[in-house]
């Protein structure tokens, strides 16, 4: 049509068959073909104090380095579109002369002469006279009616309070159409900052890197992911769905140790160093939290908060109390463990209300420690620590030393193939005067029958042993395994690791390999080596301590 025109009027230089790339429409898979309209645009308000306040920090990016991607949108503005031909949304507040409509509305361009002329009117407010107007058909872009959003949804009661915030959440991909155009809005309208930190989340990507959206239908369903551009995988879903079985346990726990209300805490010059080392290090990582929340870290708040909940309390510190919640523990030693629980696991739930509120609230009602009728999401986290004015350094040194030990002493058994064994006897030389106090917590720990203290102790040739800050600790073997079968069983070992050394030796000294290979690939090959060299030795001590 185009060519059969310009033949027509004489303009028409030659013709050339080419082949042209159609895109296709993603919603009703169509060829979208370009025509040109009349559209409204606006020339962007307030850019330079936009751009100035990004770049000198009144408003603060995290992570930084968006910065360079705001910079570069707001050096390369065109004015921007804000018609759009839908049947929904704010109208376009522009009309025309009703006599004059048609034309107007077809001609290339329009102009402020038109506006000046009154052949159009423009205002937020209709004219007066409207029966001789008529209103443009197209919507605000979709933007545009956001950038409005708190001045036309807010009055100025609720705007006081509100506006201007001070952190906008969002996501990168929207940097320009929602956070530059926040920020000319502020200016533009308020004559001020809209917020002062911009925290910009991860985009989460499906397997295939694609971003979710409804059109590829990609999403993961009854769930609504956070993140900064990860591959979503929903398997990782079930770290959560274990982190909150945990912390159920943990509470079902305690309710089956006593279905009495929230305990009070005792004085606490009365408690036992591990109730004194859990509370501390629940006030330290209060401590980091707001640190992490200062920074804006929000990755590292939800690690440690699982750290401590997975590792300190639950395979930690609720292992050491175990006995202290057994039917023959005495009612005062339940009630001071039970107290110390819920002084803990109460204000643990408040650190962890913002990344898992339903769980939390459920839990807190559940437990008693939130008023009947009351949510945990209104009570204030408390400003004083709960070892406020108690100095916790010694009994923290000795739960170290104990949980320290601890490891040592099941390496051993593991080591001897006794590792589930329960009627395992340590002997301790000890090396501190406070062990006799923590013994039935060490025991319970390590899974021995017993441990017997001995100063004096002489062990037999070949009893394993531990140097740790508690003192020598020995596993006597005698009726724990068959030696002549563990003899029987290191020796293969050693033959098959020692084959494995010599491959390794022989390909080290091989020049070729040497010289040929990647320096990652031989560094990797001599860190193996001297991996397999030291577990040789050890397996040929073990070995010949059966001798």
């Amino acid at each position: 049509m185009a060519a059969k025109k310009l033949a027509e009027i004489g303009a028409l230089v030659k013709e050339e068959d080419y082949s042209n790339n159609v895109g296709f429409s993603e919603r009703a898979d169509v060829p979208i073909e370009p025509r040109l309209s009349l559209q409204w645009f606006l020339r962007y308000p307030s850019v330079e104090r936009t751009a100035a306040a990004v770049e000198n920090g009144e408003i603060v990016f995290r992570p930084e380095r968006w910065k360079k991607t705001f910079a570069h949108w707001m050096e390369n503005l065109q004015d921007w579109c804000i018609s759009r031909q839908l049947w929904w949304g704010h109208r376009i507040p522009v009309w025309y002369r009703k006599e004059q409509a048609d034309a107007l509305q077809k001609a290339e361009t329009l102009d402020l002469t038109h506006r000046a002329s009154g052949q159009i009117y423009v205002g937020t407010v209709p004219p007066g006279d409207p029966e001789n107007w008529v209103q443009d058909e197209d919507s605000m872009d979709t933007w545009f009616s956001s950038w409005l959003w708190p001045f036309a949804t807010m009055d100025e009661e609720t705007r006081s309070k509100f506006y201007p915030t001070n952190d906008l959440v969002t996501g990168p991909d929207i940097i320009f159409f929602w956070v530059a155009r926040m920020i000319m809005a502020g200016y533009e309208f308020m004559d001020e900052l809209p917020f002062r930190h911009v925290f910009f989340t991860s985009i989460i990507r499906d397997m295939q890197g694609r971003k979710m959206s409804k059109q590829l239908g990609n999403s993961p369903e009854h769930m609504a992911p956070i993140g900064s551009d990860v591959r979503f995988d929903e398997s990782q879903v079930e770290e959560g769905r274990n982190f909150a079985n945990k912390i159920y346990n943990a509470c079902r726990f305690r309710q089956m140790a006593s279905t009495g209300g929230m305990q009070p805490l005792p004085a606490l010059e009365s408690l036992r160093p591990y109730h004194i080392d859990i509370m501390a290090k629940l006030d330290a990582l209060t401590v980091q939290l707001e640190e992490s929340y200062g920074e804006y870290r929000f990755g590292e708040i939800a690690q440690k908060m699982h750290e401590f909940l997975w590792s300190e309390f639950c395979d930690w510190f609720l292992e050491s109390v175990k006995g202290d919640l057994r039917q023959t523990a005495s009612e005062a030693d339940r009630n001071r463990t039970l107290a110390v629980f819920d002084a803990v696991m109460s204000r643990f739930l408040q650190l962890l209300h913002p990344y898992m509120p339903h769980v939390t609230e459920e839990l807190s009602a559940r437990m008693g420690y939130v008023p009947q009728g009351e949510f945990l999401m209104n009570q204030t986290l408390p400003s004083q620590a709960l070892l406020a004015g108690i100095e916790a350094q010694q009994a923290q040194q000795k739960v170290a030393a104990i949980y320290e030990s601890t490891g040592r002493m099941r390496n051993l058994k593991f080591e001897y193939n006794v590792a589930t064994r329960r009627d395992v006897i340590f002997v301790i030389k000890p090396a501190v005067s406070w062990l006799a106090e923590e013994i039935d917590v060490l025991a319970l720990l390590a899974g021995a029958a017993e441990i017997r203290l001995d100063a004096g102790y002489e062990a037999p040739r070949g009893t394993p042993v531990a140097i740790t800050e508690l003192g020598e600790i020995f596993l006597p073997l005698e009726g724990l395994i068959d030696v002549e079968a563990e003899k029987q069983r290191l020796t293969k070992e050693i033959e098959k690791l020692s084959k494995e050394v010599s491959k390794c030796e022989a390909k080290l000294s091989n020049a070729s390999f040497v010289d040929r290979a990647p320096a990652e690939v031989v560094e990797q090959e001599k860190a193996r080596l001297a991996e397999w060299r030291g577990k040789l030795v050890q397996l040929t001590e073990m070995r010949d301590s059966y001798q």
